[in-house]
């Protein structure tokens, strides 16, 4: 088997998907190969300073071969037939923003031309806010795969039915359990402690968890906002400023720093108002943080009501307002052994099987003489 996309020492949720992958696969196929990028994005389009992580810039993962460069076509051939001498049984790529739709299609189109097969793990079926051209181009290259792994079931369910007879495999993303453990350096405050954390995007509805914290005018609840903001900054600096309950951190945050925010926090906050699996529940159930988040495709196979967290409808800043004011620190820890039995069944390592399961699949549909 060939994996194909980001690893360390590239930012973002993705990488840390793949590199933990790679780790569970190397344990138990030794000879599944990586193939990740020389140049993931141009620093226009990546929010901060770099598109890597400072505390390991300069580490590679050994083995993985990083010859894909994102603005350079002659690589993107190169890769494939460097893949295709290799004559996997199945040839993985991650699909997530339509920005790869060049470079992906074109390594698909070259890896099947020679006789390989073709699985996507889509992350996203369409880019968050997705609509005409982008959506149109997403739905193109998904069409070229032979079969899918999805973390959703909607998303599943969307697939079996765009694309009849393609096998489609369903697995929760498993828990990111490479992150330090926390020291305990931050104390909780006041009644309930929420956490907000990622790339703060208008689909993660940070405006909405911030209209119900009006609506609630409560200081003894606080939040902590940590992350890059994709976009103007401004507004959300002027609407939280001078609001002691409310800290905003914007920009990177070390593994380190951020381990003490989520022990520290009651619940992780997503308020999506649109969503595919989010890394930053895995993280969260990591530390063994409740979620508490909006009722939309990949959060409810994560977020079970009294188990891992709690869920309430999306976009409705006046239900979420009386979520919070009818929870408490208690009923938050009174979770923990629910989270502890959903880390228990979603490990990388099954992840690694329902790859295996879709190779498998294919063979004996290929052995049928379907496609």
């Amino acid at each position: 088997m060939v994996v194909v996309g980001p690893v360390l020492p590239f930012r973002g949720g993705i990488s840390q998907y793949n590199t933990l992958l790679l780790r569970a696969c190397r344990g138990l196929w030794p000879d599944t190969r990586f193939f990740s990028f020389s140049r993931q994005y141009p620093k226009w389009l990546y929010p901060g300073k770099s598109d890597r992580e400072p505390a390991s810039e300069h580490h590679l993962e050994p083995g993985v071969r990083y010859t894909i460069d994102s603005m350079n076509p002659l690589t993107w051939w190169r890769t494939a037939r460097e893949i295709s001498r290799g004559a996997p049984g199945l040839v993985v790529f991650h699909w997530w923003t339509w920005f790869w739709a060049p470079c992906f299609a074109s390594m698909i189109w070259m890896l099947r031309r020679r006789g390989a097969r073709v699985a996507l793990i889509c992350h996203n079926l369409a880019d968050h806010d997705a609509h005409g051209i982008s959506a149109t181009i997403s739905r193109a290259v998904i069409g070229m795969a032979d079969a899918y792994l999805v973390h959703s079931s909607e998303h599943a369910r969307e697939l079996a039915a765009d694309r009849p007879g393609r096998p489609v495999a369903m697995h929760p993303i498993p828990v990111y359990g490479h992150y330090p453990p926390a020291k305990g350096t931050l104390a909780k405050r006041g009644r309930l402690e929420l956490l907000f954390f990622g790339f703060i995007r208008p689909y993660k509805g940070l405006d909405v968890l911030l209209d119900a914290l009006d609506r609630l005018d409560d200081d003894d609840i606080h939040l902590t906002i940590i992350g890059e903001h994709w976009g103007d900054s401004a507004p959300l600096v002027r609407r939280t400023e001078g609001r002691p309950n409310i800290e905003l951190k914007l920009g990177y945050m070390s593994d380190e720093e951020a381990a003490e925010h989520f022990e520290r926090a009651d619940f992780v906050m997503l308020p999506y108002t649109a969503a595919t699996p989010s890394a930053v529940a895995s993280l969260a159930l990591h530390y063994e943080t409740p979620i508490l988040a909006s009722r939309v495709a990949g959060l409810v196979d994560v977020v079970v009501e009294g188990s891992t967290g709690m869920l309430v409808p999306p976009g409705d800043a006046r239900a979420l307002a009386e979520t919070l004011r009818n929870t408490s620190r208690e009923m938050a820890a009174g979770l923990g052994q629910g989270i502890a039995q959903f880390k228990a069944r979603n490990s990388w390592t099954a992840l690694c099987g329902a790859l295996t399961g879709l190779a498998f699949e294919m063979k004996a549909d290929q052995g049928a003489g379907h496609r």
